[in-house]
């Protein structure tokens, strides 16, 4: 990756399948095996964000391919009502539609202080080569310019090394859960 030449960019339309694949190759290896997880994963964490708001949505890229992003909700508020309306009832599974009703509860929560809410992922063989701080500094001065407040989201607790980035980012931890962390910045 090192010798590759990589820009920070918005996301385009012609990055959505990229984005997709990253999305479920970044997942636990039991959510790759199974089509129910892999169509939770993209309804959760990846199509409403890239269809939706892609204008608050970023990629890293050279000139062949996305390896990483970072999409946002910029008002979790609105976000939640056109993502359980347009995306939760699409599951096939009953089971995965109220587990993806229940990943809207933590950013309505912290909506008033921290109403913008991100996902972050980059492919494993491109981790810490100062990619991620390059997709937050894109994503934060984008919000910013727009005014928005506050930026949050969840990550798992077992993701030592990612708390860490994200609290040496500037990120303060907003609540402990039993199996994730909530943190959050103010802009």
């Amino acid at each position: 990756m090192s010798d590759r030449n990589f820009i920070i960019r918005r996301y385009e339309s012609k990055d959505h399948e990229q984005v997709r694949d990253i999305c479920i190759a970044t997942s636990s290896d039991n959510f790759k095996q199974n089509e129910d997880m892999k169509e939770f994963l993209l309804t959760a964490f990846c199509d409403y964000y890239i269809e939706k708001e892609p204008q608050n949505c970023f990629v890293v890229a050279d000139d062949q391919k996305a390896f990483g992003y970072i999409l946002c909700a910029e008002n979790s508020k609105a976000w939640s009502e056109l993502f359980s309306k347009e995306y939760v009832g699409k599951l096939s599974n009953l089971s995965l539609q109220q587990y993806c009703e229940g990943t809207i509860a933590t950013p309505l929560k912290f909506a008033d202080q921290y109403p913008a809410h991100l996902h972050i992922d980059i492919l494993p063989d491109c981790q810490r080569m100062g990619i991620g701080t390059k997709l937050m500094d894109a994503l934060v001065s984008h919000l910013r310019d727009k005014n928005i407040p506050g930026l949050m989201f969840s990550v798992a607790r077992t993701n030592v090394s990612a708390q860490a980035f994200y609290k040496k980012y500037g990120f303060a931890v907003l609540e402990e859960r039993e199996n994730e962390i909530v943190m959050g910045m103010i802009l």
